[in-house]
């Protein structure tokens, strides 16, 4: 699963924690208390942190549950 097209003009090989907050719909607080947690694979440059693109791709694939199944 990738959030971006392959062929997006957009893509990027590193997202800051506001951009995977916006495309996850969830706070920028949340997103930098996973990275601190180390539940989500971040890199810390100077003082900022960065998300790789494909990390986030495995990273949700991992988080994801299968349906209950209905009787």
């Amino acid at each position: 699963m990738s959030i971006l097209p392959a062929n997006s003009a957009e893509q990027k090989a590193f997202l800051t924690p506001q951009e995977v907050s916006g495309l996850l719909r969830i706070s920028t607080q949340t997103v930098r208390r996973w990275i601190n947690e180390g539940k989500l694979p971040a890199y810390k440059v100077g003082r900022a942190w960065r998300i790789k693109e494909t990390d986030l791709d495995q990273w949700l694939n991992k988080q994801r549950t299968a349906a209950p199944s209905i009787n």
